[in-house]
């Protein structure tokens, strides 16, 4: 016979031991917890971000249709799903409350986009920290080069709506009309290659060079690490500074300024394709530099460093030559082709970016002010993070190098699988036999390295035949000859 339950859960609170207080609270917490992984990410990339961490540092007030975790969740699915619109991310919440049995949401997505610009920045950068540590400790040694973390940085852009405050903030093209471009909105971030991770940006206009946001990178930077840049960043300054303030390391390539004056002769010779010279500091502060003079003075009046020239082939098949600059001195230590290879790692920033922009589709945000932009960009780098948790834990499963793990295909186990992960809230045994069964499918998506594939920067797919947008949209005329209409009376007139 079955026993009617009558006040549940009273004699566990009042009338309990302590022992069976502490567990009736528990279960509750649970019970709780397990509502408000309201989706299966939160489950999935909970080792990575626990949610009693979110809980701790969520920010405080009323629990909305869209309380500050359901807008997190559902922006970070909205961004997985292929920065897919807000009506689609509205469509996940109304799933989900409908699967809990709680109030459904309109469908009318006005107050999600604002309740996204409600989210605080300090919250956002909170979980980006979190995430950035959880993949530090992460990083595996088959990842590391030679002991060290491997760092990168160049710039990259984005387009954004056309409204007032963006163009005002992140002017268009100079080359393009008023009313026919769109703002863009310039970034320089720096990548560890180590992990794949973004752990820092930097948003700018796009006529502003990378090299002036450099410098405020350097924070990014550990004793021991070495950062990759190409030529744009090969600067006394910030060579200068990443040796003797971050204690890092550099390998750069020269910059075509030095390279034009570049005497193969001098300095001393260590082999062939290599020798040490010393830089001296410039008599004069450029006038792009924006560090303080006391700061500037403070440097040191030379640095040394080896140059290593080798050979590449360039973007038309042509053989060339470059030269790449490292502080690393010891021939030995450092062999000159292992630095070689080496810094053609570089290139794995630019794909990194490509990741971001095309796999994430983060080419284009559609966002009316520059803050929103930023807290979009922001967004988007945790879920790119967040993705590469998975693809490290995914990498050990297979006795991989993190790097030659697929994003789009572990991307799209994720998106796939998701929702299943909701069904086992609160039960942690059937979540981690789930989970492992997810590594190993991800597991399976290994990338099909091939070295000497020639990929030209070029379009094979034909965009439509239609006009460009050379004048604004209110007084642009389409050519009428491009109807049949006028092709009719074409005829007729002949």
């Amino acid at each position: 016979m079955t026993k009617q339950p009558v006040l549940t859960g009273f004699p566990c609170t009042i009338f309990a031991t302590a022992k069976r207080r502490t567990q009736a609270s528990i279960q509750s917490l649970r019970r709780q917890f397990s509502k408000d992984k309201i989706s299966g990410y939160s489950q999935i990339f909970s080792p990575a971000l626990p949610v009693d961490f979110l809980h701790a540092h969520k920010p405080e007030g009323r629990d909305r249709h869209f309380g500050s975790l359901t807008v997190f969740w559902a922006w970070i699915a909205q961004i997985l799903e292929g920065n897919a619109s807000c009506t689609k991310a509205v469509s996940f919440v109304q799933a989900w409350c409908r699967v809990l049995k709680l109030p459904v949401p309109s469908k009318d997505s006005s107050a999600y986009c604002r309740a996204r610009g409600r989210l605080p920045d300090a919250f956002l950068e909170k979980i980006d920290a979190r995430v950035q540590q959880s993949l530090a400790r992460s990083i595996q040694p088959r990842d590391l080069w030679r002991g060290h973390v491997l760092k990168a940085i160049d710039g990259t852009s984005v387009t954004l709506m056309d409204t007032e405050a963006n163009q005002e903030k992140y002017p268009q093209h100079s080359g393009q009309k008023e009313g026919c471009g769109f703002p863009i909105m310039g970034i320089v971030g720096v990548v560890n290659l180590s992990h794949g991770g973004v752990e820092g940006f930097e948003t700018c206009g796009s006529a502003k060079h990378d090299a002036r946001m450099a410098p405020r990178l350097l924070k990014h930077l550990n004793e021991g690490d070495i950062n990759m840049g190409d030529r744009a960043f090969c600067s006394y300054e910030y060579i200068a500074r990443t040796v003797t303030e971050r204690k890092a390391h550099v390998l750069m390539r020269l910059h075509q300024m030095r390279h034009r004056k570049l005497d193969w002769r001098k300095g001393r010779k260590i082999s062939p394709i290599e020798r040490i010279v010393t830089w001296a500091k410039p008599a004069r502060q450029p006038d792009g530099s924006d560090l303080p003079a006391e700061q500037w003075d403070a440097l040191p009046e030379t640095i040394t460093l080896r140059y290593i020239k080798m050979g590449y082939e360039n973007r038309a098949g042509e053989k060339a030559a470059l030269v790449v600059v490292t502080d690393l001195l010891d021939p030995l230590k450092y062999p000159a082709e292992e630095m070689a290879d080496l810094y053609m790692e570089r290139w794995q920033i630019e794909v990194k970016f490509r990741d971001l922009k095309t796999t994430l589709k983060m080419e284009y945000f559609e966002v009316k002010t520059p803050d929103l932009a930023h807290k979009t960009l922001r967004m988007m780098i945790i879920a790119y993070n967040l993705l590469r948790t998975t693809m490290q834990e995914a990498a050990q499963e297979a006795g991989r190098k993190v790097n030659e793990m697929s994003v789009q295909g572990i991307r799209c186990v994720l998106t796939s699988s998701h929702e299943t992960f909701r069904i086992v809230a609160g039960k942690p045994r059937l979540f981690e036999q789930l989970y492992r069964s997810m590594l190993k499918d991800c597991a399976e998506h290994v990338l099909d390295i091939r070295p000497f594939r020639r990929e030209p920067r070029a379009r094979k797919r034909r965009p439509k035949n239609y006009q460009l947008l050379t004048a604004h949209r209110h007084v642009f005329r389409e050519v009428q000859h491009r109807s049949k209409a006028y092709r009719k009376k074409s005829k007729q007139a002949a």
